[in-house]
């Protein structure tokens, strides 16, 4: 964006081309939640817009000094000290509205759409600029709002500002959270289709890539993770420049008392250590010869030997003898009787 831009190409360029909600694809949630009517509309358009323009120029003013991160958390304390009166004088003329919405109130503190404006104009451009760039990002994305409030009051509830048009169908599920993201891809492709015809040389879906917002804090992100982070920046620093020298003057007293309290205390042992080297060296050699008394011990046989052993080994060869044949077995037995017959006779 230039350094002297007109008010009529700031709403060209940050309301119509580069849209915050359609295209930059920013401030969606707050749009999606509170926009389900047109009075919750005017609530959010009111306090988005206020916010926007307030922090901007105060980010313009006083930040451009203060790293990112704090200029972060600034942009959310502000935005809580400036969303609490507004706050409270909806809450005593809108109590209804205010009820049904003020669980999303908090999210409008801490927008996207402010932290990416501050960062992308205000922190890099004069006053002017940054004036022109909020009020007309602040249209653009009121417009958005107003118009997806109405249409989901009309076609979600049957009414307008609370009075009711009489339709005979209503489609309450545009009143949920996906309602309002199925119309805002509707909006979306009408108006980029209407921004095509008008302007062909333009391309809103660009405005979605904020390569420049990570290339501008990338030398950021980088100091602070080498420096900032890194404990011995300065000892790695000071060796570099001086050397020796310079890493000795790094190191505090304390540790250098400590080093020199463990070179004391490594130097005895290493003493004790050689000391019973040599003792063990002066001590002679005895012979140690062994007793003859003593039996030697029974060699043992991988096999495992039991006392049945011989028994089994007999019924083995028992059953390998050839067996008597049956008229042999007939004779002695049938000779047997007989023998004891004559012994009797004879007595």
């Amino acid at each position: 964006m230039a350094d002297k831009m007109s008010v009529r190409e700031g709403v060209r360029n940050s309301a119509v081309i580069k849209n915050p909600v359609l295209f930059e694809a920013i401030g969606i949630a707050p749009v999606v939640a509170m926009a389900i009517s047109v009075k919750t509309a005017i609530m959010l358009s009111v306090i988005a817009s206020v916010e926007l323009v307030i922090i901007e120029s105060f980010a313009c003013l006083l930040l451009k000094k203060v790293k990112q991160s704090f200029r972060v958390l600034i942009y959310a304390v502000l935005g809580v000290l400036i969303n609490m009166p507004l706050f409270m004088f909806f809450n005593r003329f809108a109590p209804n509205e205010t009820a049904n919405v003020s669980i999303f109130i908090p999210v409008i503190a801490v927008n996207s759409l402010i932290a990416l404006h501050c960062e992308r104009i205000a922190v890099k451009n004069d006053f002017r600029t940054t004036l022109v760039d909020a009020i007309s990002a602040g249209i653009g994305y009121v417009f958005i709002i107003m118009l997806l409030g109405i249409l989901r009051e009309v076609i979600g509830s049957g009414t307008f500002y609370s009075f009711d048009l009489k339709f005979p169908v209503k489609f309450s599920g545009l009143l949920l959270p996906f309602g309002g993201f199925l119309l805002l891809g509707f909006l979306a492709a009408f108006f980029k289709n209407a921004i095509k015809k008008k302007y062909p040389d333009e391309k809103p879906e660009a405005a979605f890539n904020l390569s420049e917002i990570s290339e501008m804090h990338f030398d950021e992100i980088k100091t602070a993770v080498e420096e900032d982070f890194n404990p011995f920046v300065d000892f790695f620093a000071a060796k570099d420049e001086g050397g020796e020298t310079a890493e000795a003057e790094a190191v505090p007293e304390k540790k250098k008392s400590i080093f020199k309290k463990s070179d004391k205390k490594e130097k005895p042992e290493k003493e004790k250590k050689s000391k019973k080297a040599e003792t063990v060296e002066a001590e002679p050699l005895v012979d140690v010869q062994p007793v003859k008394d003593e039996k030697p011990a029974p060699e043992r046989s991988g096999v495992y030997e039991s006392e049945f052993d011989d028994i089994l080994a007999e019924l083995e060869a028992a059953k390998a003898k050839p067996e008597e044949p049956a008229e042999e077995a007939i004779e002695e037995i049938a000779e047997e009787p007989a023998d004891e017959t004559e012994g009797g006779d004879e007595q």
